[in-house]
């Protein structure tokens, strides 16, 4: 949990759920790398500055993944580019990857009420002939304030952090 809001508390304030039949009036169905899915622009995600690498790429929607295998995971998808999408793992302000510390001071320096934030971890899936195994960016974290529906992907400027924490072995 994080100071007062859950974790699932701040999901259903920010994800879009493309299975809800009331949320699916003004959507528009797209193909993404992960399948398909239903998106309602309305529900965006606006990251000002960009994600790192892509300064052009402000608005993002975060929603299931099509794929029930995936349901810890949420995916965020860009909706001016349907062929960019990242898969993210959705943490709360105490999650054992990442101090609830380093968290607080990077929530003061974006703007951020602790209560509102939701923290989305990039994942990357490393495959090798004889196993598949999962890491998060934890040195370069998505911030989402929930309550304003921005966010900003921050850089922990500390070695502490890992670009490759590895989840699973």
């Amino acid at each position: 949990m994080t100071m007062g809001v859950s974790v699932s508390q701040l999901e259903k304030m920010v994800f879009w759920d493309n299975t809800a039949d009331h949320e699916l009036e003004n959507a528009e169905s797209i193909d993404t790398r992960f399948g398909k899915v239903k998106l309602n622009k309305k529900n965006a995600i606006s990251f000002p500055r960009g994600l790192l690498g892509m300064p052009d790429k402000r608005s993002f929607f975060i929603t299931n993944f099509p794929s029930e295998k995936l349901s810890k995971f949420k995916m965020l998808q860009c909706t001016d580019d349907h062929g960019l999408s990242f898969i993210t793992l959705p943490v709360g302000l105490y999650n054992g990857i990442i101090t609830t510390e380093d968290l607080t001071f990077a929530c003061k320096e974006l703007g951020i009420l602790p209560d509102n934030l939701l923290v989305l971890l990039m994942v990357s899936v490393h495959r090798t002939p004889t196993k598949v195994s999962i890491s998060v960016n934890a040195r370069a974290p998505l911030m989402v304030d929930s309550s304003l529906r921005l966010a900003a992907q921050y850089v922990f400027q500390t070695d502490k952090y890992k670009v490759q924490h590895y989840i699973t072995a």
